[in-house]
């Protein structure tokens, strides 16, 4: 077994103990006083809980790691090519997913307020000219990068694009407001604005 295998068996054993480490001090700490208490053999709240915990510190504690000694730029793509490879993987079973949201304000202003947008999630490519959506905030709080979706909740707003091109390893956009973005953060593509008769 290569160096590389045996450290994720190590790591595994590892997260499966701390796991079980954690579901016990639930159940000492916290559990207890827990209305659902009597139940949570059934709701199997304890282990989704634990679950979530350590998936979010390994998570955080993978991105403090790489931050150090790194540009802005550099985390920015590196955190870029994540997304890349996580929504490639994800959309080889996604690829006709589509969404529609209802416009409130704070869409741009050529876009009817209370009209319907049909939206292709996390597009490998766009152009200019496209709508998009991106995150509300850049940088990208580290929380979000692991949302990764419109449909995790991401808060984003609504840019269109300027101008697409290369640089380095990576796809960017540049919103006519000026703003750069790698395409990976971007959340949707607007297709289609419908009829804002259009009810839900």
């Amino acid at each position: 077994m290569g160096e590389f295998s045996k450290t994720l068996e190590d790591f595994q054993k590892s997260a499966g103990r701390d796991y079980r480490k954690l579901m016990n001090s639930l159940e000492e700490d916290h559990c207890w006083k827990c209305p659902m208490h009597s139940t949570s053999n059934q709701a199997n709240c304890k282990e989704v809980h634990a679950w979530l915990k350590i998936q979010k510190a390994l998570e955080e504690g993978v991105w403090e790691n790489i931050r150090e000694n790194r540009s802005e730029d550099e985390l920015e793509a590196i955190t870029a090519r994540f997304l890349e490879k996580r929504f490639k993987k994800e959309n080889r079973h996604q690829d006709e997913t589509l969404i529609i949201i209802k416009t409130k304000n704070g869409f741009p202003p050529d876009i009817p307020e209370n009209s319907a947008l049909l939206i292709k999630p996390q597009p490998q490519k766009v152009k200019k000219g496209d709508l998009v959506l991106i995150p509300l905030e850049m940088p990208c709080p580290v929380s979000w990068f692991f949302k990764a979706g419109l449909c995790a909740g991401v808060p984003f707003r609504v840019a269109r694009a300027g101008k697409v091109y290369h640089r380095g390893a990576l796809w960017y956009l540049k919103t006519v407001e000026g703003l750069e973005i790698p395409v990976p953060f971007i959340l949707g593509v607007v297709l289609q604005v419908l009829d804002k008769k259009l009810q839900f």
